[in-house]
């Protein structure tokens, strides 16, 4: 525990894990104002920038790698960005959070969470960052309502989770912005939200990425776009913006602001995975009864021995299944690594033996929300059952509709090892023929 008395106008760097209790005076903190008796606390890993706004004390209690720091507010942004911020008209809108990684992207969705809290709105907040998501478990694009002062948005209650198959939005970007305008209309007309903030990906600098951006502003009909400028990391953004709102503000970034390399980034996503799905049991599906819906197997044309035996001497690859669905096969075959080969006018997609072995998975209801993550451990192709790891706290089985694969690859301690992109490759494959289920 340790009291510290700061003057008005004085700033502190606060690195977590750490409870600060304000004992006098009154302290602005990610756009809400702190006065005595009232707490906040800091998660490990994270870093805010708090301003005393009269003579404060405050009494401190820092965990491992806590740390509280006086710092010249000279170059601080929290008053730009307070200023900025206090023009929108909250009720009502939708606000999406533009950037490059590590700019304060989450920070600004913190602070318009707290300023819709002030005015008493119900705030709809969407994490639409599947790698490094702190609503919802990675892989996922994320939804919640806050109603109270929050300094994270890990202290959202994840409410609604779409799987979108893999931390890398560049290879599923459609689908990533068909479910963030799925997810912004569950939050307005079943959770009867004032407002929605949207915080984005760090994916901004190359044409796809514009591209993606500005079609997931048209897409929610967003009525502000929030851009924080570090560089010249957004400028092509900058020029396509007015072109689909007239509603831009854009903000300079911290000056301070953590920065987190790849192994970091790899690794708190190795931590979500464990963290959600342990203490983990295995489970047993029928996938005939909930299939698989990118890849739709035993529903499909099975061959009789003698064709197959045709097929592997066509292919010189030995098959131990094979099923067709239209002009596309699927193969499962003694071979190192995933092809695509032709019979005639069939395109037969061959996946190496225990293929399946550690592949993230989704259980899925009906309308394609999460249930919940899964760990792909067995397929038994002579009984169509598949054996998938998941937590041991889901109990919701007779709500899983089917099975959804993803393109993450992890081993036994939940480290990514591969990313299967080759999934994706079957996917548009099976789209060809319409044989896909959306």
């Amino acid at each position: 525990m340790e009291i510290q008395s700061i003057g008005p106008n004085e700033f502190l760097s606060i690195d977590g894990p750490a409870s600060i209790r304000i004992i006098d005076g009154k302290l602005y903190v990610l756009g809400a104002e702190y006065g005595p008796g009232s707490s906040f606390t800091v998660m490990r890993g994270r870093r805010i920038i708090v301003k005393s706004l009269s003579d404060s004390k405050i009494d401190a209690v820092l965990g491992p790698e806590g740390k509280i720091e006086r710092i010249d507010g000279a170059n601080e942004v929290i008053d730009t960005w307070d200023n900025e911020l206090s023009k929108i008209q909250l009720r009502n809108s939708i606000i999406v959070v533009l950037g490059a990684m590590d700019v304060g992207k989450t920070t600004v969705t913190t602070i318009l969470v707290n300023k819709g809290v002030r005015e008493g709105l119900r705030i709809g907040v969407i994490d639409g960052d599947p790698g490094q998501n702190d609503i919802g478990p990675p892989t996922t694009i994320s939804a919640s309502v806050a109603t109270g002062f929050i300094t994270h948005l890990t202290q959202l209650r994840n409410l609604r989770s779409i799987f979108v198959k893999t931390t890398s939005i560049e290879y599923v970007w459609d689908y990533v912005l068909s479910s963030i305008s799925k997810l912004v209309n569950e939050l307005r007309r079943n959770y009867n939200v004032d407002m929605v903030v949207i915080n984005t990906d760090g994916w901004v600098s190359e044409s796809t990425a514009v591209k993606f951006k500005l079609e997931m502003i048209k897409h929610v009909n967003a009525s502000h776009a929030i851009v924080i400028k570090r560089g010249d990391e957004v400028n092509d953004l900058l020029r396509e913006l007015p072109n689909v709102t007239k509603n831009i503000i854009v903000l300079p970034s911290p000056p301070n602001a953590r920065v987190r390399d790849r192994d970091d980034r790899k690794i708190r996503r190795e931590m979500g995975y464990s963290k959600y799905l342990m203490p983990s049991r295995e489970l047993t599906v029928n996938l005939r009864e909930k299939p698989i819906v990118n890849l739709p197997l035993f529903n499909g044309l099975r061959y009789d021995n003698y064709i197959t035996r045709l097929i592997q001497r066509s292919l010189n690859v030995s098959i131990s299944y094979i099923e067709q669905w239209g002009g596309v096969a699927v193969a499962i075959g003694n071979v190192k690594e995933f092809q695509i080969r032709s019979i005639g006018d069939v395109s037969v997609a061959i996946l190496p033996m225990n293929w399946e072995r550690g592949l993230l998975v989704a259980l899925e209801d009906k309308d394609n929300y999460l249930l919940s993550l899964g760990v792909l451990r067995k397929i038994y192709y002579n009984t169509g059952k598949a054996i998938i790891s998941i937590p041991k706290s889901f109990i919701n089985e007779g709500l899983i509709d089917h099975i959804r694969l993803g393109m993450i690859r992890v081993n036994d301690n939940y480290e990514e090892i591969e990313k299967t992109l080759y999934i994706g490759k079957i996917e548009s494959l099976l789209s060809s023929q319409n044989i896909l289920r959306k």
